[in-house]
């Protein structure tokens, strides 16, 4: 599905729980009353481990909370507005099912075989809806960013920090609220870590560059690329004399440091006009910024999302979903080390998978598939460790890797 541009969608998704009504089921005889739109009946299932039914009947409540989610939402017009990025960040706000279904009521709860059904009937806030997914975006879709353009300007080949390319996106992007990494910290970076900014630059994401820009510096996404400014004012001279006119074109690509996956690629030209070559040249790459990243309408006076902008925020939301997390855990024998692989995998709210990747000794390496922040899961893993009968210590977090050590209750 098309996704909308982001300003749009944010307004759309805060607009969309003020209507309450929408599509519902009908009642089949005029004596009976018809029942709110957004509440409904749904039936979920999850898997009995370890012979822990109270687990599994949560496990179960929650799903069918979700696809309660999905079923009344889906049915609305408002709702499908909702649905589009509820969509994009389904795993993410799984974790928040407890709040977007109220009064609840359990219908049935049984067992079959090695599985447990809940059915519940509940009532689904549009807003409340609506809410999680503008939280999810606003935590989520607001990554860091360090800007990395080798740009060649008026002749003169620049490197990151303190570009006139870098600065207009900054500029750009910080007006709408996003993060950067410093361009005096880009440029000292490009001095004293050449080797591993030039791996950057090239997107080449290795373990080490992760650890620099990632755990060191605090950068989320890269976006990297080259930029070009030429003089055209040939073309113009039958007009004015005096006049310049260049163009830029710019080709960019962002990365996200965590997965090292290209999230948006783009590629743009534009001309600019001055009396000045210099300044001729900074409009050009300023126009061409506008088309990417996004522009002030004039209308409305409010900013509206480029395409690449956008595919940014959507592609890093996708991701952070099943955002990887490296667990590295001494202390524990092989079978303790999947006991508590297993308990992370079932019992800690959005955690979709967790791999093992080798032990030696006593000391062993996890990856963990968790829909949010590192320290989200630090402060549930630290809640449910003693319940899951394990004592835990963190000895350090990063945001793609935590160290801790571990002993068994």
């Amino acid at each position: 599905m098309k996704m909308k541009k982001l300003a749009l969608v944010i307004v759309i998704m805060i607009t969309a729980g003020l209507v309450s009504c929408g599509g519902g089921s009908k009642a089949t005889k005029k004596t009976t009353p018809k029942g709110p739109s957004n509440r409904g009946v749904a039936e979920g299932y999850a898997t009995i481990n370890d012979g822990d039914e109270s687990l599994a009947r949560d496990r179960a409540t929650d799903d069918a909370k979700n696809k309660l989610v999905k079923n009344i939402l889906g049915d609305t017009i408002e709702g499908k507005s909702v649905m589009e990025n509820y969509e994009m960040v389904s795993s993410i706000v799984e974790s928040k099912s407890m709040g977007l279904v109220k009064n609840v009521k359990i219908l049935e709860s049984k067992k079959e075989g090695t599985e447990m059904f809940v059915k519940i009937e509940g009532t689904v806030e549009a807003q409340a809806v609506a809410d999680a997914v503008k939280s999810v975006l606003d935590t989520y879709g607001r990554p860091k960013f360090m800007v990395l353009i080798s740009e060649t300007f008026e002749g003169k080949r620049n490197l990151p920090g303190f570009t006139e390319t870098e600065m207009a996106i900054q500029e750009i992007m910080g007006n709408s609220g996003f993060e950067f990494v410093d361009a005096a910290v880009t440029k000292e970076m490009m001095s004293r870590e050449r080797g591993r900014m030039q791996n950057a630059m090239d997107g080449k994401v290795s373990e080490d560059v992760q650890q620099l820009l990632l755990n060191t510096i605090g950068a989320e996404v890269i976006i990297l690329g080259t930029a070009e400014t030429a003089d055209q004012s040939a073309a113009i001279t039958a007009y004015s004399k005096n006049m310049k006119s260049k163009s830029a074109i710019v080709r960019l690509k962002a990365i996200d440091i965590y997965t090292g996956a290209v999230i948006a690629t783009i590629s743009r030209n534009a001309p600019g006009v001055h009396i000045e070559a210099n300044t001729a040249s900074k409009s050009a790459i300023t126009n061409v910024m506008k088309q990417i990243l996004g522009k002030k309408d004039e209308e409305s006076g409010k900013f509206k999302s480029g395409e690449f902008m956008t595919a940014i925020t959507n592609k890093f939301v996708q991701a952070a979903s099943k955002r990887e997390i490296n667990l590295l855990v001494s202390g524990l024998d092989y079978n303790g080390v999947t006991k508590l692989r297993n308990a992370i995998a079932q019992r800690i709210r959005g955690v979709s998978n967790v791999t093992p990747k080798g032990q030696i000794g006593t000391a062993a390496k996890l990856v963990v598939y968790f829909a949010g922040k590192t320290n989200d899961f630090i402060e549930e893993l630290n809640a449910k460790a003693d319940k899951f009968g394990f004592r835990i210590e963190i000895k350090e977090s990063f945001p793609n890797k935590v160290v801790l050590t571990a002993t068994k209750n």
